[in-house]
C-alpha cells in the first residue's frame, strides 16, 4: 500500500491550548512523516504558543485568517494556502480539537480505508462524552423541507432557539442516552458529524467544495447535499473511532450573533438546496 498524503485543518478560535494538547497528543506520532497539519487563526492574538508548535514539527504551518471566518470559512482558507503549492491531498480532514483518536494506530487504519474503500466523504464513530451517545451516523435519510423551515424559524430569535435547544438537549438526553448504541457496521449515509470530516481527494475532483458564500453553520447538510448533488459516495465507518469531547455550553448554546449566523446558514441551505416539493 502506498503511504497517503493526509492533511488536517484545524481552526484556531481562541482554543490555542487545546490545539497544542491535540497537536502534540494526537497527532505528534504522525506529524513529519505523511501527515500535515494547517492551523487556521480566526481572530485570536495569543498566538504565540502556536508558533512556538510551528517549530516542533515542520509539517504543521499556522496561517492568519484576521479576523474570525469561521469553521469551514477557516478550513478553506487553509486549503487554498495548501493548494498554492500541492495538488489536493488523498484525503482532507476538517475536525475539532476536543477529540482523541480511540482506534490504535488511527492513521494507518485511515490509510487502508481509503485504499479500499471507494467512497467520497468519511465519517467515524464519534462518541460523545457530554451527551453519552455516539454521533455519527449524523443523519440516515435526507431531512424534509418542513424540518429546514423549522430550524430557520427557531433560530429568527434568541428565545426561541434557546427554548428550542433546551428541549432538544432535554430529549436527547433522556432517549438516545439510552438508545442510541454504536453502530457497528460500515454503511452509506446522509450526512456525517462536523467534528470529524474526511474527505477523499475524489470530493474535490468530482466537484466538491468547502467554500461557501456565508459564515456558515450547519457544515454537516452543506455537505450532505453537495454530495447528493453531485451524486457523491458518503461513508459512516465504525473502524475508526474518536471521542468527542464536547462543551456544554460553547457546543451547544450560542451566543445572539452566532443565533444569528445560524439563522442565515439555514436561509441559504433552504434557498440553495431545498424546494417545498422536492424529491
Amino acid at each position: 500500500m502506498n503511504k497517503k498524503r493526509i492533511l488536517f485543518l484545524l481552526i484556531n478560535y481562541f482554543n490555542e491550548k487545546e490545539i497544542v494538547e491535540f497537536v502534540t497528543s494526537q497527532l505528534g506520532n504522525y506529524l513529519n512523516t505523511q501527515v500535515q497539519a494547517i492551523i487556521v487563526n480566526n481572530g485570536s492574538r495569543q498566538i504565540e504558543v502556536l508558533r512556538e508548535l510551528t517549530i516542533r514539527y515542520s509539517n504543521l504551518k499556522l496561517i492568519d485568517a484576521d479576523t474570525n471566518v469561521g469553521y469551514f470559512g477557516g478550513a478553506y482558507v487553509g486549503l487554498t494556502f495548501y493548494l498554492k503549492n500541492n495538488n489536493y491531498p488523498d484525503a482532507t480532514i476538517i475536525c475539532n480539537t476536543d477529540i482523541s483518536f480511540q482506534t490504535p494506530h488511527f492513521i494507518t487504519v485511515l490509510e487502508n480505508l481509503l485504499e479500499n474503500n471507494q467512497c467520497d466523504i468519511l465519517g467515524p464513530d464519534i462518541y460523545s462524552s457530554f451527551l453519552k451517545y455516539h454521533q455519527n451516523p449524523y443523519i440516515l435519510k435526507r431531512i424534509s423541507y418542513k424540518r429546514i423551515r423549522l430550524y430557520k424559524f427557531v433560530t429568527s430569535t434568541v428565545f426561541f432557539y434557546l427554548l428550542f435547544t433546551l428541549l432538544h438537549l432535554l430529549k436527547t438526553k433522556i432517549t438516545k442516552s439510552n438508545s442510541q448504541q454504536k453502530v457497528n457496521q460500515s454503511m452509506q449515509t446522509y450526512a456525517i458529524h462536523g467534528s470529524f470530516m474526511v474527505f477523499n481527494k475524489s470530493y474535490f475532483t468530482k466537484g466538491g467544495t468547502i467554500n461557501t458564500p456565508v459564515f456558515l453553520f450547519g457544515e454537516e447538510l452543506f455537505v450532505a447535499e453537495t454530495a447528493r448533488k453531485l451524486g457523491l459516495k458518503t461513508i459512516y465507518e465504525p473502524s475508526l473511532v474518536v471521542t468527542h469531547f464536547q462543551n456544554a455550553t460553547t457546543g451547544t448554546f450560542k451566543s445572539a450573533a452566532s443565533v444569528r449566523c445560524l439563522h442565515e446558514s439555514y436561509s441559504y441551505l433552504l434557498k440553495t438546496f431545498f424546494t417545498q416539493n422536492y424529491k
